[in-house]
């Protein structure tokens, strides 16, 4: 019997040795175990939080653009692989947030938050799937916001009501890809031209006035009064690139490239828009892990980190682009595989319950109060926090944990790219 014990672990051994190098630790999980990171992340995560609505550390039901984005994750992850557990999970958080009526729990119009509009991304993509008459009512409303949007002098929406005549990378992505993607739904032809053509001229807009021309890379955000504390005198400039506001506004680009008509006459404006992201991006790459820095523009200053929301972002982003197409150079592919193997190596831990987990993430950082001077004028015992003022100190005093919905999002969408160019 021991003689048969040994020969059975020395063929064990030898099928092990024979095994792929490029073998990872989720090719030697049982069958039970995803062996897809999309899969294996989307799962993880409801593991280790069952109830949908509960995403982002959440102890009560929040209507929250990080739930729309992990969500809308998962929801491709279904629709690429299946699984009624995963399309579930996915409803559950419309029906919880969404009422019979059509009214968004916790939602205030008039706050103008455009965080607060990004949910509807998902649930414009849930209702394609599986229409249902009160998301298509709480769509409408999130339309209506942007429609009354308060914008720049420019034709930029303000960020927030409070965040008056400022223009943030992050609500270019928060806003604009929900209303392109729903223009067609809601709208005639005409009118959803119309449409296309604001956010061709926000994007671009943005991107001409947060562009850094030393570093390629765009600046966190603009204000146009140059009032608040954070921003320039001159320029209105905050002072550094957040990689992930740089990632925010990639994926802005890449998402309004997935809806413009393929005949709509100014699509190749956003792709060279893409193009020159890509090239300030890669720029900043770094050329030992194929990841990115959390403050982008300062890789080498102490303190610094490797964060992996915005690697993430990229990773996606770049893939993404060079499969459909967008892109041609070979580097930017080259890229893109580069990046998500980095942030495989380097961010992804297994968890002894046969979880995953994306490490390194930056859970929030941002700028200012939110209160504007006229506010502050108005209401002069309102009291300034100036702690988010946009320094490189700043951007380092965050809080950095696991499994931030705004980087596990992204990356299971860069999964889901890898996924697919390896079939």
């Amino acid at each position: 019997m021991k003689s048969i014990s040994l020969t059975i672990m020395n063929l064990l051994a030898a099928v092990m040795l024979m095994a792929p190098a490029s073998m990872s630790a989720k090719d030697s999980k049982t069958d039970s175990t995803p062996r897809r990171y999309s899969e294996w992340l989307t799962r993880s995560e409801m593991k280790r939080v069952p109830k949908s609505f509960l995403l982002d550390f959440s102890d009560k039901p929040k209507w929250s653009y990080v739930m729309g984005i992990e969500l809308e994750a998962m929801l491709d992850t279904y629709l690429r692989y299946g699984g009624d557990d995963i399309k579930a999970y996915c409803q559950e958080y419309t029906d919880t947030m969404i009422t019979p009526e059509g009214n968004i729990r916790g939602y205030k119009l008039l706050d103008y938050n455009l965080d607060n509009v990004r949910t509807g991304h998902f649930v414009t993509r849930m209702y394609e799937e599986f229409p249902e008459r009160k998301n298509l009512r709480a769509i409408n409303t999130l339309m209506r916001q942007l429609n009354e949007q308060p914008r720049t002098n420019e034709g930029v929406y303000w960020h927030k009501a409070i965040y008056a005549y400022q223009v943030w990378l992050d609500g270019i992505f928060m806003g604009l890809p929900f209303r392109a993607l729903t223009a067609s739904l809601l709208y005639s032809p005409d009118h959803a031209a119309e449409i296309y053509d604001d956010a061709v001229e926000q994007v671009k807009s943005t991107y001409d006035r947060t562009l850094d021309p030393a570093t390629g890379l765009n600046r966190h955000a603009w204000d146009e009064s140059r009032e608040m504390f954070w921003s320039d005198n001159t320029t209105g400039l905050s002072q550094h690139c957040w990689g992930r506001a740089q990632g925010w506004y990639t994926m802005a680009l890449v998402e309004l490239l997935d809806v413009l008509p393929e005949d709509y006459k100014r699509r190749g404006e956003v792709i060279d828009l893409l193009t020159k992201s890509f090239d300030g991006i890669l720029r900043w790459q770094d050329p030992a892990t194929g990841v990115w820095y959390q403050v982008m523009d300062a890789p080498g200053r102490e303190g610094n980190y490797l964060e992996s929301t915005c690697s993430s972002m990229f990773a996606y982003s770049l893939l993404k682009a060079a499969r459909k197409g967008w892109v041609s150079d070979p580097r930017y592919l080259e890229a893109g595989k580069k990046a998500y193997q980095g942030i495989i190596d380097r961010f992804i831990k297994e968890n002894p319950d046969g979880t995953i987990s994306l490490t390194d993430c930056c859970a929030v950082a941002g700028l200012g109060p939110g209160i504007s001077p006229a506010v502050l004028k108005a209401a002069p015992k309102v009291k300034e926090n100036k702690r988010r003022d946009g320094s490189y100190e700043y951007y380092l005093s965050e809080p950095v944990r696991d499994n931030d919905a705004k980087g596990v999002g992204p990356f299971i969408w860069a999964s889901l790219e890898m996924e697919q160019m390896e079939q």
